[in-house]
């Protein structure tokens, strides 16, 4: 069975959906199935020149081949990243996979892709990172309304199958009401990499917090903030920091150093920019909790890692992982909302303690290790390559 992941960037400053790819894929190698990646040398504002374009490399265990991407000059379709030499190299070489994975919607390499296994006849999946939850479609939105009714909900419609990485994002997909069969399989870990902490860490020193993802406004990093300058208001004998690690627009993180500042709690702030590899691994141990109080997350990979690491969270519900962590009593659920969620760290001053941290990582060993959760795509990969396929 060949497979073909189509992506348009895996570079991590583009967050989850680009890490998840690669344990995906890396994962169904280890069940035989011929499975690579097809991307653009996206790497935020600029391009990774480690991805040699229009040649077969190894990424992190798994075949790779990535091609140019430019990015039109308008503002609204600067997103979109068109790379005609992935369209020319797709076109010659579809035949040559059973099928097609697609990895998010609204952008050309994704959508172009599912237009080429159209004509060509080849059935694909599409896995669309939480883009058509509510708050995905308002940002931008006159663009992706226009998109939907062009192009995307035929792509969409004509899929062998969609795959929501929680219920929740199933159910928010729903208001459409597209027609293809759906597959709610979660993103993992690879649990047996994750160095779990087996005893927790001493009662003495501050309590750590961690805020671990791209810095953008639907994370809820402005409200992490309000609600920790609120608590340090309400309890201003309490020791506790806050660990920041990500990145995103110059002009928005300043904003948010200032708003720290302005919020009296920046004396007790590490700003550490974008982590990766064992420095990301280290935080993620340190950490008594990871802090998440995102608008909209389909999935949340970085909570996946942290549970895996034996690590607590505190999450909004609006983290689609909310309801697995609240179940397995591995973390805290809390509104976003500055008030509220300042009582839920209130809470958190005293330590996740022992049993919450084995929940973590029972969790991830339960649920999200890579290995369970490829043996199911697998499965659903025979499924679709036993029907008929429909035009």
């Amino acid at each position: 069975m060949r497979v073909l992941h189509v992506i348009p960037s895996v570079s991590p400053l583009r967050g989850g959906p680009s890490k998840a790819v690669f344990g995906m894929v890396k994962a169904l190698r280890g069940l035989g199935v011929d499975a690579s990646i097809l991307t653009t040398n996206d790497h935020g504002p600029g391009i990774d020149r480690s991805l040699p374009p229009g040649r077969w490399i190894e990424r992190q265990g798994v075949p790779l081949l990535a091609f140019g991407r430019w990015s039109p000059p308008l503002r609204p379709l600067r997103e979109f990243a068109l790379s005609p030499a992935l369209s020319s190299w797709l076109r010659q070489h579809i035949h040559a996979y059973d099928l097609l994975h697609v990895h998010a919607i609204f952008s050309f390499p994704s959508t172009w892709a599912m237009l080429q296994a159209r004509r060509a006849g080849v059935p694909y999946l599409v896995r669309t990172i939480g883009q058509l939850s509510p708050w995905s479609l308002s940002q931008s939105p006159a663009r992706k309304r226009w998109m939907l009714r062009l192009v995307e909900r035929g792509n969409l419609n004509a899929a062998a199958a969609l795959h929501f990485t929680s219920r929740a994002e199933q159910q928010e997909a729903a208001a459409l009401s597209l027609t293809p069969p759906s597959l709610v399989l979660p993103l993992g870990v690879s649990v047996d990499a994750a160095p779990a902490r087996e005893v927790p860490p001493a009662a003495a020193g501050p309590v750590r917090f961690l805020f671990l993802s791209r810095l953008h406004p639907k994370k809820g990093l402005e409200r992490l903030i309000e609600a920790l300058a609120l608590l340090q208001r309400q309890q201003p004998e309490a020791d506790w920091t806050l660990a920041i690690a990500g990145s995103g627009p110059a002009d928005y993180e300043r904003a948010l150093r200032r708003l720290a500042q302005q919020s009296g709690i920046d004396p007790r702030c590490r700003w550490l920019g974008h982590l990766e590899g064992s420095t990301k691994e280290r935080e993620l141990l340190g950490a008594d909790w990871l802090v998440l109080p995102s608008a909209a997350e389909n999935f949340g990979i970085v909570v996946a890692e942290a549970l895996a690491c034996g690590t607590p969270v505190i999450l909004s519900p609006e983290v689609a992982i909310a309801h697995l962590v609240g179940d397995a009593g591995a973390g805290l659920i809390s509104s976003s909302d500055p008030p509220a969620l300042a009582l839920t760290l209130g809470r958190g001053l005293a330590g996740p303690g022992a049993e919450m941290r084995r929940a973590a990582r029972n969790l991830a060993e339960r649920r999200l290790a890579w290995t369970a959760i490829a043996a199911d795509l697998h499965q659903a990969y025979a499924r679709i390559l036993e029907l008929p396929a429909t035009r």
